[in-house]
């Protein structure tokens, strides 16, 4: 006979989990004390606070694809991970946490640790459940398993009280993850070709729910964008979905790190095909920058029901359709959009020339785009750029290029700060053979500083970059530009990040000054961990689109 504890940890095993994060706590005590026996197959790791485990457990999946899942202890552990599931939720990202819960015979006499934890993650997840008898146990991991699994996904949650974890059940069940199943034609796709065929500015916009797909195949989206003369721009999400320095990639559009060759291309196409569910408020800069042509949403997230903008939508996996529309376009006549290419090609010309202009100017202190400029130019090619939130992640979005899916990871939807090394160590660690990068602000590095002690314990090769400015620069610049000036309770005062990061083991350098970039990247691409600080000036203002930025910000 298994108990609870032995059951869960061979039934994560079977589905091909690989990692553990977390934090033990008495309500989980005894499912640790199963998972001892399991090192060599499953590994343990853990963090300094909760919500590192549960975005490490999501860029476990964003990076390589695989289900990962994080342990928490039951009250306080819990609600610490509340933001990184919040996270998981908006980007539809899968992952499995495991919560301990109060004693059975203590429920509802608000116990020690008791808080309703199910309540407090509605709307956080996707599913939630319960185990209250030892036997239920694999209809619940199942039930979890098809829900975080189907579209949308999401985070599942099971909670095990802490009196079940040694109650033995009386028949074993082997529960996996649901799998892929085969799917049929899409009658509207030779509409779709149609629809390509005639238009003058076609272009596609790539999307995290495209990406994440398991039938996703980045060629056919080639395939079909060369064909059409119809450009891909992608969300924060779907970056990556076609390499970056292809002729036919136009870059990330919308808010927060968009190119603006992306967001004329948005404004100006008369067809604009959405793989995916992200037409939003971040891609349109809250619906203020919207295509003027047609557009056919392909989603199967209930999301594209109640967005506010005319479009036909039509219900089916983005992926699986793509697939199709790649056959067919294989064989179509495709017409001539010189104009259409030329204009692109305008858009692309000033962008550069604006990119390149900020990269080479003089400053004051350290010119950031400049930097990432010449990192760009020394890692892998199949690096992974894992970004905060913040003015930062506009050079992690216009100087770091990525060349495959999955290899941008953001909380794009939630637009939250805190994610970025909490997800570099989930990466690094189902990664470890690829350059993992993680770009954070100064304000967003200070909430999950004490992470770094994780990396030097784990031995990651992890690359971070703090773009320090001591102020919490959007709101910043917003006072100057909105507020007339009125700078109040933006500016920061820092730690010294070399000392600290040198008190955890890490080594360390400061740059403020631009003679100092080549030595500076020169330092982190060196084995080990590595932090840099660059010292900038807040009043410096990075290339981007300001004037939707600012109407996005009036309405």
């Amino acid at each position: 006979m298994k108990t609870v504890a032995e059951y869960l940890a061979e039934a994560l095993i079977a589905a091909g989990v690989e990692r553990a994060y977390g934090i033990v706590g008495t309500s989980v005590l005894d499912f640790y004390d199963a998972l001892s026996a399991h090192s060599g197959k499953l590994e343990v790791i853990t963090v300094r606070h909760e919500q590192t485990a549960v975005s490490a457990a999501d860029a476990e999946f964003r990076s390589s694809g695989k289900l990962s899942c994080a342990i928490v202890h039951a009250g306080p552990g819990f609600l610490n991970s509340a933001i990184s599931l919040g996270i998981a939720m908006k980007d539809r990202v899968p992952l499995l946490l495991i919560s301990g819960g109060v004693k059975r015979r203590l429920r509802g006499t608000d116990a020690w640790l008791e808080v309703e934890q199910k309540s407090v993650a509605d709307g956080l997840v996707k599913v939630y459940e319960v185990v209250n008898d030892e036997n239920d146990l694999p209809e619940v991991l199942s039930k979890v398993y098809e829900s975080m699994l189907t579209w949308p996904y999401g985070p599942g949650v099971i909670e095990i009280p802490e009196d079940l974890w040694g109650a033995e059940l009386s028949l074993v069940k082997q529960v996996e993850p649901p799998q892929p199943q085969a799917l049929g034609d899409v009658q509207e796709t030779d509409n779709l070709i149609e629809k390509m065929k005639n238009a003058e500015q076609p272009a596609i916009l790539a999307c995290g729910e495209l990406v994440r797909r398991p039938d996703f195949n980045p060629e056919n989206l080639k395939v079909l964008s060369e064909r059409f003369s119809a450009y891909v721009i992608t969300s924060g999400n779907g970056r990556g979905a076609i390499p970056e320095d292809d002729a036919m990639c136009a870059g990330r559009v919308g808010f927060g790190g968009g190119s603006l060759t992306a967001d004329r291309i948005l404004e100006d196409c008369d067809f604009l095909l959405v793989l995916g569910n992200e037409l939003d408020d971040v891609t349109t800069y809250g619906y203020t920058l919207i295509p003027r042509g047609d557009v056919v949403v392909i989603s199967e997230d209930p999301s594209a029901d109640v967005r506010p903008l005319y479009y036909t939508q039509i219900r089916a996996d983005p992926a699986h359709v793509l697939n199709e529309l790649a056959k067919k376009a294989r064989h179509a006549e495709t017409g001539d959009r010189e104009e259409w290419v030329k204009r692109v090609r305008s858009y692309t010309d000033i962008w550069s020339s604006t990119l390149s202009s900020f990269s080479s100017k003089e400053t004051k202190l350290v010119n950031p785009a400049r930097f990432f400029d010449v990192l760009n130019e020394k890692l892998d090619r199949d690096r992974i750029v894992v970004g905060g939130q913040g003015t930062h992640v506009i050079f992690a979005n216009n100087n770091l290029k990525v060349f495959s899916p999955g290899s941008y990871l953001a909380a794009t939807n939630l637009g939250a700060m805190s994610y970025a090394l909490p997800a570099g160590i989930g990466a690094k660690k189902a990664n470890p053979e690829r350059d993992v990068v993680v770009v954070a602000g100064d304000g967003e590095i200070m909430m999950t500083i004490q992470e770094l002690e994780t990396v030097k314990r784990e031995n990651l090769n992890l690359k971070i970059v703090i773009v320090n400015d001591n102020s919490y620069r959007v709101l910043y610049i917003k006072q100057l530009l909105q507020k007339q000036g009125r700078v109040f309770q933006t500016i920061l005062e820092n730690p010294d990040f070399v000392t600290l990061s040198e008190s955890f083991g890490i080594p360390a350098m400061r740059i403020d000054g631009n003679d100092q970039i080549e030595e500076g990247v020169e330092f982190i691409i060196q084995d080990g961990a590595r932090l840099v600080e660059l010292v900038i000036d807040r009043d410096e203002i990075p290339p981007l689109n300001l004037n939707a930025t600012l109407k996005m910000g009036s309405v």
